[in-house]
């Protein structure tokens, strides 16, 4: 068996196509990990929402507003520091997008009128009017008399509204309170509480088996995801080169010779399996050079327990490229079946994006995939979860025992039909 062994690698070391997969896979997958990029999404400081400004109150609201929130337009006659407070306050809030138009001098009835007009022509949710003495009004407690509220849809984010308008008046009757009438030091009052209330911070949370990570564990998630699409289309065509080995022997006889010798085929398929092995061997230590090689690199986990990761993938996707080759019995035929389950296996089991909001049926299947049990393995192994290694052993085995059952299965019936 040994010299079969032996005779196998020296036949495949001289394939250049062999070669190429097995050199440019690995090389291409540390490039994809020391390349420095932020795949996570973040809401910067900049991008908080603000008031729209239009140039005149004939503009509809809807060209200018984020349609996936409430539309609010305003009619804004008092122009005054309290006005501009509730304003900017409302448009911090995402469910709102808040238009406003300066309209010094409005007067009720031409607010009415223009109303009665956007309520046809615009798609605004609800349309407000700040009457010009909106600041008295409120300080002196009657803030109904310098506000008009004119709801135009029946979008149930109405009542939301209102609750949030009544709320932000009533900080201001607070603030009032402490800071007394002056307008200017009651917004520094306001202005006060909002810089000591506690700083929000957005929190992952996942189920009871998932992994919260953080941002910078996200990115490396990611590129470890695409480092595993490119390995895992070398180890696959690796494979199918010893698949081709087989078929090549079976037309040209040789096969059939070696039967008619002392060698039995148990000891024929298991020195393809050593071979696979050892390709395997060879892969992941050409990936394992060209990490040590690279300066710098934040993989977030061990070199060598991500190498222990890689091999045990490769394994399980040499073994299934080289029975699912030698059971088709072609050279192209096998090619485009190995790029087939490379493609919708990666596709499927999130190495490309997340499936986190996925339907439940999608989510289901890419857990039939090796690449998906892999990922999950290393989420954990990136917040240092022992439990991985467990878990990595127990997949490996199942995948290998299913794949190696179904290619016996399938080369006995192939035998048969032959």
């Amino acid at each position: 068996m040994i010299s079969l062994i032996k005779m196998n690698l020296k036949l495949l070391l001289r394939n250049k196509g062999f070669l190429f997969f097995l050199l440019a896979a690995p090389m291409l997958s540390a490039f994809i990990l020391n390349i420095k990029m932020e795949h996570s999404v973040y809401t910067e400081d900049e991008d908080v929402p603000k008031v729209i400004e239009l140039d005149d109150c004939t503009k509809k609201a809807v060209y200018f507003g984020d349609t996936s929130a409430y539309i609010v337009k305003v009619y804004d006659a008092s122009g005054s520091g309290l006005s501009e407070y509730v304003l900017n306050q409302m448009a911090e809030n995402s469910m709102f997008s808040v238009c406003r138009s300066d309209v010094s001098g409005m007067t009720s009835e031409e607010a009415l009128a223009q109303a009665k007009k956007d309520a046809f022509d615009d798609r605004a949710g609800v349309l407000l009017y700040f009457k010009g003495d909106f600041e008295q009004a409120v300080l002196d407690g009657d803030w109904k008399r310098g506000i008009q509220i004119y709801a135009v849809s029946e979008d149930e984010r109405q009542e939301l509204f209102e609750t949030e308008l009544m709320d932000l008046l009533g900080q201001i009757r607070q603030a009032q309170s402490l800071a007394g009438e002056d307008s200017g030091a009651i917004i520094e009052m306001l202005e006060t509480i909002t810089k000591e209330m506690p700083e929000k911070n957005i929190v992952s949370l996942k189920d009871r088996e998932g992994v919260a990570l953080t941002e910078r564990q996200i990115n490396q998630r990611t590129q470890i995801g695409y480092a595993f699409a490119f390995i895992t289309l070398g180890f696959l065509f690796c494979g199918v080169f010893v698949a081709h080995t087989v078929i090549e022997e079976q037309n040209n006889k040789v096969f059939t010779r070696m039967m008619l010798s002392k060698i039995r085929s148990l000891s024929y398929f298991l020195s393809k399996f050593v071979v696979a092995f050892l390709i395997c061997v060879l892969q992941t230590l050409v990936l394992g050079g060209c990490l040590l090689a690279m300066k710098n690199l934040d993989l977030g986990i061990s070199i060598v327990s991500f190498l222990f990761v890689i091999f045990l993938l490769g394994l399980i996707f040499s073994i299934l490229s080289m029975l699912l080759g030698i059971m088709l019995g072609d050279v192209m035929s096998s090619n485009y079946a190995v790029f087939t389950i490379w493609s919708i296996s990666a596709l499927l089991s999130g190495l490309y994006f997340p499936l986190d909001d996925t339907t439940a049926a999608l989510k289901n299947i890419s857990y039939l995939m090796p690449q998906k049990w892999f990922l999950d393995v290393s989420e954990r192994l990136l917040v240092g979860d022992k439990s991985a290694y467990s878990m990595l052993f127990y997949v490996t085995v199942a995948y290998l025992v299913v794949i190696v059952t179904v290619g016996s299965v399938g080369l006995k019936m192939k035998r048969q039909e032959s």
